[in-house]
């Protein structure tokens, strides 16, 4: 009778496990803004389920009867208007800085000439004058500025008190709909006789994992200004080579985040 030494059993418990998993690397990345190379998303939460939670969802919806709410147009018009307003307040804001540095250059300038006693000169006097019209440029520049700012947190305010109702009844309806999630997500994990696995992209965008063969779904979700783009991709993990995922924008389903 052959005698196994452990260190040989080992490889073999080793070599099995290989055989019955495959590498999947994830790339989470936004485009440039600048116009060069993407941009990592780091820090990003991956979870690598052995089912569609989407599918879940969808027939704990159905089953329920009662449609998801949904948020008035007039949330979506306020965001519209933030927006907006923001971009007239960022522009205002411009304004107002350029003003003031050209207002102190000049200040800077007369304050030079009176102390080399210049003060009676041609010179100096179509310099103040470029002063006071610059001056009150500033000034009008400011009061821009400020009314756009007011604005900017006038809609913010009503948002905030708008959504805050329509969240209440989101919530609501999810917590009633969804309230057995847990229990068929425990039963098909328990069928499927797998675990989920979770990670973080590292600062490079990249989260890599090691899983067993066969279906899985790659669920992210990331933030951005009212919209969240939500990933729900299905891979079919055979081994050999690592599987390469890609979650960008084109891949994402964008969502409207209230």
């Amino acid at each position: 009778m052959t005698r196994r030494t452990p260190s040989f059993l080992l490889a073999v418990a080793m070599f099995a496990s290989f055989a019955c998993t495959g590498e999947v690397a994830v790339v989470g990345q936004l485009e440039n803004p600048d116009g060069g190379d993407p941009v990592p998303l780091a820090d990003l939460e991956v979870r690598y389920l052995p089912y569609d939670r989407d599918a879940i969802f969808d027939s704990m919806t159905t089953a329920a009867g009662t449609a998801e709410p949904q948020a008035p147009d007039s949330l979506v018009q306020l965001q519209q208007q933030i927006a907006a307003a923001q971009a007239t307040w960022s522009s205002a804001e411009d304004r107002w800085n350029a003003a003031r540095d050209s207002l102190r250059a000049l200040s800077e300038q007369t304050e030079r000439m009176q102390r080399a006693g210049q003060r009676n000169t041609a010179q100096y006097r179509l310099l103040f004058a470029d002063f006071s019209d610059q001056e009150r440029r500033e000034q009008v520049a400011n009061r821009e500025r400020e009314s756009a700012f007011q604005r900017y947190t006038s809609l913010q305010s009503r948002y905030a008190n708008a959504v805050q109702e329509f969240r209440a009844q989101r919530d609501a309806w999810g917590d009633e709909t969804f309230a057995g999630f847990a229990d068929v997500r425990a039963a098909r994990l328990q069928a499927l006789g797998k675990e989920e696995v979770w990670d973080t992209t590292n600062a490079n965008g990249v989260s890599q994992v090691s899983l067993s063969k066969g279906q899985w779904w790659i669920h992210a979700r990331y933030e951005l200004p009212y919209q969240e783009l939500y990933w729900n991709e299905p891979i079919d993990v055979t081994g050999g080579d690592p599987l390469q995922v890609l979650l960008n924008r084109s891949t994402a389903e964008a969502r409207p985040r209230f």
